[in-house]
């Protein structure tokens, strides 16, 4: 972590550019000029000076309900700066401003990790909750300080001046493990021609070897997705030391901060509460998944072309051509859709179900990163903004492959919230269903952001548990989903007309893909919930208890291509948890066949987790949920359609 004095030394700018926040300015405005780089280093500053007389006042000034917002303030200003530094290294189109603005993000990441370990800081809110001033307190700043102090005392606040140093040292050899991880896992397997399966000769191109990369993993031949699979996945013993020292590096944080395990670290304040009841929720669904997975492998079995077993390496494969083949009359999910219609619906979708507008505006030449991005402002009926979101749509030369959101500026009742929304479509090309259904996705995470209006930037939109944060994403993309919706939206042939069902078209054949991402989910919880020094070990006993249906050789790893393992440590059942929270508020709120205004729906996104999100959730639904309820909802539908198909 860089001292103080030498980030105010390296990014001390002249009177000039100081002169800049005088002004009420985006963080955007004057991105794309040539002196980006000194705007950023500038903001940087600002935010940093701001942040240390922050800091100093806290520590000064008496016990009261200002503590609160200035430690808010803190927050603020430092994500503003990290969260665009973060974006604008990805995507910024000048080198030299995205390595500025990746040094700055780094940078940025440092100071946050001195003032989560700051003691005086965490005593400070500590003490306050134990004075008079407390208990005139409203609700959503006691629970917003709750919040402060639990990420403080998770963040090792709490801890001697010796184990807060340890704390720090930790962090940051994660961080280098995790990276070394990722990179390790996203690498190719080259195999020399000599020891090359038959199958696979034709991926030689001449060479002396061939290079399998994942997206070799769906050959149309069985032969070749099973050769490569098996190749890609092997057992690497350098992926094996990398996973294991982050492993082992995570259970140090977790016991520094007072957990027995990563597990309870990452889901502690989340809707799950505690690891066991994800564990439980995992093994009842798993029990409850195996006749719909059963049915679903036997109609894979008809399909293959071989008579071998179905293996691990032919679900998504078979998976793809039976939804292909089931929907073939359903002219919603067949048509190509233009990206104007695509942004048609998504303006159509969210004027119905929350009342709001997506318009698009004219954008500045100083504040956008590439020509291609297009602005557009979420309004309310009466023409006020509530938001910005931009829409880099379209790939090019280095950019990431994979659809995503940036918040820029979290929303408040005095913030106006800025996202951004990231694809890689072909500029002139149609948009495929399951792109439509990806943007739908994020354009979820966009709204939740846009249309939160807390008090405190802290808890607004996105900012809250995973398995809460994954609910609006998860609803917007399984209402479009439906092929009645898709036909609303895009004015297609009507498939009651023709005599068809309703039908989903994330639920055609998933009920496999559903039992993968069970067994993914369970090994996050195992491999996180203990001290781990091989982690084969504990992937083969998962997956003779969770995907005992399957063919998987035991020399393969597949976990080591498992990123996630990083991103989402302790936290990968938050898909399947919000999906089933989803299917619930589906079904209660009579979305299936139609899209319908629900204020209950957009007061869920408003709130962001200034309330307890159990409490949200709860309140929703009018009643507290059961692991059975939950289970329930994630399978009935999978078995609905067996019976469609005449699985049953």
């Amino acid at each position: 972590m860089a001292p103080f004095n030498m980030l105010n030394r390296t990014y001390c700018s002249s009177g000039a550019i100081r002169k800049l926040f005088v002004q009420k300015r985006s963080f955007f405005n004057g991105i794309s000029s040539g002196s980006s780089s000194e705007l950023l280093k500038a903001k940087w500053l600002r935010a940093f000076e701001m942040c240390e007389n922050l800091r100093k006042d806290i520590v000064q000034s008496p016990h009261d309900e200002l503590l609160i917002a200035r430690l808010d303030l803190i927050s603020n200003e430092i994500c503003l700066v990290a969260d665009a530094c973060n974006f604008i290294s990805s995507y910024h189109q000048c080198p030299n401003t995205a390595s500025v603005a990746e040094k700055l993000y780094f940078d940025a990441l440092s100071y946050v990790e001195s003032l989560n370990t700051d003691h005086r800081l965490y005593s400070k809110i500590k003490e306050f909750k134990s004075v008079s001033a407390w208990d005139f307190l409203d609700s959503e700043s006691k629970h917003a300080a709750n919040m402060f102090c639990a990420e403080f005392e998770r963040s090792g606040s709490n801890l001697s001046a010796t184990n807060r140093q340890l704390f720090l040292d930790v962090t940051e050899a994660i961080a280098v493990a995790g990276s070394l991880f990722v990179e390790s896992a996203s690498t190719p397997t080259d195999i020399p021609i000599s020891r090359c399966p038959t199958p696979l000769l034709s991926l030689s191109k001449g060479n002396s070897f061939i290079r399998i990369h994942e997206s070799d993993l769906n050959s149309r031949y069985d032969d070749a997705r099973e050769a490569s699979w098996k190749l890609y996945h092997r057992f690497d013993s350098l992926r094996e030391e990398k996973l294991c020292d982050m492993l082992k590096q995570r259970q140090k944080i977790a016991a520094l901060s007072g957990f027995k395990n990563h597990c309870e670290r990452e889901i502690k304040g989340s809707l799950a509460k505690s690891p066991t009841i994800v564990q439980d929720f995992l093994d009842e669904l798993n029990y409850q998944l195996q006749g719909a997975v059963s049915k679903e492998l036997e109609i894979f079995k008809t399909s293959k072309r071989t008579r071998e077993p179905v293996g691990i390496w032919d679900i998504s494969y078979y998976s793809v051509e039976g939804r292909s083949k089931c929907l073939q009359n359903y002219a919603a999910f067949q048509n190509k859709l233009s990206l104007q219609s695509v942004i048609g619906a998504m303006n159509k979708f969210s004027n119905v179900l929350f009342d709001v507008q997506l318009v698009s505006e004219n954008i500045k030449a100083d504040e956008i990163w590439h020509e291609d991005i297009l602005k557009y402002s979420v309004l309310t009926e009466n023409g006020k903004t509530l938001g910005i979101i931009y829409f880099d749509f379209f790939q090019r030369a280095g950019k990431s492959g994979h659809i995503c959101l940036h918040t820029i500026q979290c929303g408040t009742k005095t913030q106006t919230p800025v996202v951004v929304i990231v694809c890689n479509f072909t500029k002139g090309s149609s948009i495929q269903m399951s792109d439509v259904n990806l943007l739908f996705h994020e354009y979820g995470h966009a709204l939740h952001a846009v249309l939160g209006r807390t008090r405190y930037q802290h808890v607004s939109g996105t900012r809250c548990p995973t398995d809460f944060a994954e609910i609006p994403s998860i609803l917007l993309e399984s209402i479009i989903d439906q092929s009645f919706i898709m036909e609303e939206l895009f004015c297609f042939e009507k498939a009651s007309k023709l005599g068809l069902p309703n039908i989903s078209f994330s639920k055609c054949f998933k009920s496999t893909e559903t039992q993968l991402q069970l067994y993914y989910a369970m090994l996050d919880q195992l491999l996180h919930s203990q001290q781990c020094e091989d982690t084969q070990n504990v992937a083969l006993h998962a997956q003779d208890k969770y995907l005992s249906q399957f063919e998987i050789p035991a020399t393969t790893a597949w976990h080591h291509r498992f990123t996630h393992l990083y991103f989402y440590g302790g936290r990968y059942y938050s898909y399947l948890w919000a999906q089933s929270i989803v299917n619930i508020i589906i079904e209660q709120h009579n979305l299936k066949d139609k899209i319908c205004y629900s204020p209950e729906i957009r007061a869920l996104l408003e709130q962001g987790s200034s309330k307890d999100c159990s409490y949200q959730i709860e309140s929703l639904l009018g009643e507290s949920l059961t692991i059975d309820k939950m289970v329930d909802a994630l399978v009935k539908p999978l078995n609905s359609f067996n019976t469609l198909i005449g699985g049953s």
